[in-house]
């Protein structure tokens, strides 16, 4: 004789397996829906992250030093009297290269002393013959004479400068120009009490 089953036993117990399927499941189902909202919300921060690591670093433009301004060495302004004063110095010393600078620079090639010796004065006593040329090619007076009557070609004769006395003469200087006073003498005459045979013959001994 077959038994029947306890049917409200049954019933629960497949009751009881649907409930814990249906839990089993539904866990099943949501735990990725849980993952996926999780990864989902925190994506952007991720990626921003990992944007930040990996981006390259800022590259640095180097904005050239501005240089400095190279300070234009501009030559002092000296007044008139100043440049005749330095053309007149230059002459003393014999200094062509001086002279011809403050020519260029509009110096006074006759710019003369209180006594009124001028730069060409300076020049034949010192025997820079080139100062001498230089001045007299800026138009140096060249029978210029002193308070006491000195000319350029006197100084020459005084100071044994032959190659002056030589190229004053053929510049038009005066041979025969007398010093003020007692006795009055001309370059010849200064020349030959120096001794000066070559000078005294230059200027028409």
């Amino acid at each position: 004789m077959k038994q029947i089953p306890n049917t409200p036993a049954l019933l629960l117990t497949s009751l009881l397996l649907l409930g814990l399927s249906g839990c089993a499941t539904t866990t099943a189902t949501e735990t990725p829906t849980t993952r996926s909202i999780i990864t989902s919300a925190d994506s952007n921060t991720l990626i921003t992250a990992a944007r930040a690591e990996f981006a390259p670093p800022e590259t640095l433009v180097a904005t050239p030093e501005a240089e400095p301004a190279t300070a234009t060495a501009a030559a002092p302004a000296f007044s008139q009297s100043e440049l005749n004063k330095q053309l007149w110095e230059a002459a003393q010393a014999g200094n062509a290269a001086a002279v011809s600078t403050l020519l260029e620079q509009g110096a006074d090639a006759n710019t003369a002393t209180a006594s009124g010796e001028t730069a060409l004065h300076a020049a034949v006593a010192a025997g820079a013959l080139p100062a001498v040329r230089q001045l007299v090619s800026k138009g140096a007076n060249v029978n210029a004479v002193t308070a006491t009557g000195w000319t350029p070609l006197h100084h020459a004769a005084r100071f044994g400068r032959a190659d002056a006395a030589n190229y004053l003469l053929k510049q038009g200087a005066n041979p025969n120009a007398v010093t003020h006073g007692s006795p009055a003498k001309t370059p010849v005459q200064m020349a030959l009490d120096q001794g000066d045979l070559r000078t005294a013959r230059i200027l028409g001994y």
